[in-house]
């Protein structure tokens, strides 16, 4: 019994642990969280060492019965804390490089994978929870991020699993809700690597759902303000889920060559950005992500000056919250969406120039051929009134000659009828 009591209590400080650390991680700078975690799993460690020599009887006491051996899942949470926390470092390293310049990342992710799984395995064992669920969605997003998109489904379909087997109140926390969201995302995007669209958009359009009920719940209402200061975690989150579905789903209908369902997803997204004013770091990343792909898909449709708007757009969102954010890993990731749009609006600003100048030629082409035309119409127009006023001048000066001779020729008529008469 004793026994299964000190298990007890060793599985409730991992499991306290293991939210404290994830709640941490995510609302404080990532080198600070994983120090914290660091300094965590000391102190863990330390309490379980002195739960064990508290323990033990005085030495005057009679010497207890021998307990058994401690069970394997001891070494397995140590395991798992250890697998944790360098899945936290493998996070960071992700967000301040590009992972593709460091396969050795691959190897020691495939090690702390393969310790979460043994974790999860054990956790198996027992009832569903929350932390079951979690730990699912993490190996199968952890297995995502290696690229092997076919057993990544499997893994994520799995934690979507989980997560509904959950009793119900706890499934309708807002929560769970989003680790159901980010399943059925994840599920699209690995169905999306293997080229089946479709369903993948049944999975993107699954995931917006939950996304836009859960935003609804803590969104201001129409016409009401945010209140000054920082977002309100819940909101900032709620937004963030919101604008990345947005994306997710238009990208997936830009595969499936349908631009203007993803045009109108996309600038749903768009208006969503526009009517907060005022984002939270998370929400203004996932909204310069959004105003790159529809940038993106403008461009497709022959919309330079669109594109080039959505662009400019998200490379001073990126600028703005680069300069002003002290997190390691947001700087990373704005620095890496601005240098992706660097050239993307240079290549654009060039083709507008080029086509700006080409109208210009062509219009001072056009100006010059017409200025001409109108030349060579006012020179024929003069040619013209020229040869009628010499044509008029000489049919004049022809009936003028023809009235001469008609008068001389009516005087010398009248001269011999005179002579006549005499």
């Amino acid at each position: 019994m004793r026994q299964n009591e000190l298990d007890a209590a060793r599985a409730g400080r991992q499991n306290e642990d293991y939210m404290k650390f994830f709640r941490y991680f995510h609302t404080r700078h990532c080198c600070t969280a994983l120090l914290s975690m660091a300094s965590m799993l000391c102190l863990s460690s330390c309490e379980e060492k002195e739960a064990e020599t508290t323990t033990e009887a005085p030495a005057e006491a009679p010497a207890p019965a021998p307990e058994p051996a401690p069970e394997p899942q001891v070494d397995k949470l140590a395991e798992a804390r250890e697998a944790l926390f360098n899945h936290a470092v493998y996070i960071l390293g992700q967000k301040v490089s590009s992972p593709e310049l460091f396969p050795e990342l691959n190897s020691t992710v495939k090690d702390m994978l393969e310790m979460l799984q043994t974790y999860y395995a054990e956790l198996q064992k027992g009832e569903p929870s929350e932390e079951r669920a979690r730990l699912a969605l993490q190996i199968a997003s952890t297995t995502r991020d290696l690229g092997a998109y076919t057993k990544a489904q499997g893994e994520f379909e799995n934690a979507l699993a989980e997560a509904e087997s959950l009793p119900e109140g706890l499934r309708n926390t807002p929560a769970v809700q989003r680790m159901l969201s980010s399943c059925q995302n994840g599920i699209g995007l690995c169905l999306l690597n293997q080229n089946k669209t479709a369903e993948a958009l049944q999975r993107y359009e699954a995931a917006l759902v939950i996304d836009e009920a859960l935003y609804q719940a803590v969104a201001p209402k129409e016409g009401e303000e945010l209140p000054a200061g920082d977002v309100e975690p819940n909101l900032s989150r709620a937004a963030t889920d919101l604008i990345d579905s947005y994306r997710c789903l238009g990208d997936c209908q830009r595969a499936l060559d349908d631009p203007e369902e993803a045009l109108a997803t996309y600038t749903k997204g768009k208006e969503l950005g526009e009517r907060l004013k005022r984002l939270s770091s998370e929400m203004s990343i996932a909204y310069a992500k959004l105003l790159t792909s529809l940038g993106n898909l403008q461009n497709t449709m022959d919309k330079p000056q669109e594109a080039m708007g959505a662009w400019v757009m998200a490379a001073r969102i990126c600028q703005s919250l680069n300069a002003s954010s002290p997190k390691l890993e947001v700087k990373a990731e704005t620095k890496r969406c601005y240098e992706a749009l660097v050239p993307a609006i240079n290549a654009v600003a060039q083709k507008l120039q080029g086509d700006q100048q080409a109208a210009e030629q062509k219009a001072a082409e056009e100006k010059a051929a017409a200025e001409k035309a109108a030349a060579e119409a006012a020179e024929a127009e003069k040619a013209a009134a020229e040869r009628l006023a010499a044509e008029q001048a000489a049919q004049k000066a022809a009936e003028e000659k023809a009235a001469a001779e008609k008068a001389a020729q009516q005087a010398a008529e009248q001269r011999v009828r005179n002579r006549r008469r005499r």
